[in-house]
């Protein structure tokens, strides 16, 4: 089964969320939040890298693809932030972006979880629970800390190549100076305990939910 095949089903929340953003163009006549369409375009990449974890008979090449995804998964959460855009323009009621925007989160949470539900499973193949569980917590941690250097530092998951040593001196400058950066440790910490309880409530629905 292929990878859209599998997937086929997110189609119809992508579509909504892109006629949203079509009628606000038509309408303002402007191409603003436009950066939505590269936004979940980036918070697909760990659904595909996930996807062929299952598929992947080298081990190498799966470890591989899952750093990627860890590289990539903060995006399909940042999306949520792109909330802060949130505000009064003429010409176009403020509801209309308020739901444009949540359609938007919400896609590109689903998406990464769909592509940690993947990934969790990779793991447990490979590793014992209780360890699979203490990854998982970090990469929550992690998310909610890639989430802060996105949204306020400006980094993007391809400046871990592009630029590392730049960006290690901005990763440097938090960790050696925790009080002065509380906000960032706050905001990962927050963020990261949210996205997991979430995780695990959607996990024990799915399990409760006939199919």
């Amino acid at each position: 089964m292929t990878f859209i095949r599998t997937y086929k089903w997110l189609l119809p929340l992508m579509l909504f969320t892109f006629a949203l953003l079509t009628g606000r163009i038509i309408h303002t006549r402007t191409i603003g939040l436009v950066f939505i369409v590269w936004n979940l375009f980036l918070a697909f990449l760990p659904l595909w890298f996930s996807y062929y974890l299952d598929f992947s008979g080298n081990k190498l090449k799966a470890w591989l693809l899952f750093a990627a995804w860890l590289v990539f998964f903060p995006n399909s959460m940042y999306i949520i932030t792109d909330l802060f855009h949130l505000q009064k323009l003429r010409k176009i009621p403020e509801w209309y972006d308020l739901l444009l925007l949540f359609s938007a989160a919400i896609t590109g949470a689903i998406i990464g979880y769909l592509s940690l539900f993947n990934v969790e499973r990779f793991l447990h193949r490979q590793l014992r629970k209780p360890v699979v569980e203490v990854i998982l917590i970090s990469i929550f941690l992690l998310c909610g800390y890639g989430i802060y250097l996105g949204r306020y530092l400006r980094w993007n998951s391809w400046d871990i190549l592009a630029d590392p040593f730049s960006l290690l001196d901005d990763v440097k400058e938090e960790v050696f100076h925790p009080f002065r950066n509380r906000g960032c440790w706050l905001l990962t910490l927050l963020f990261g305990i949210w996205m997991y309880l979430i995780y695990r409530f959607f996990k024990r629905l799915a399990i409760k939910v006939p199919q």
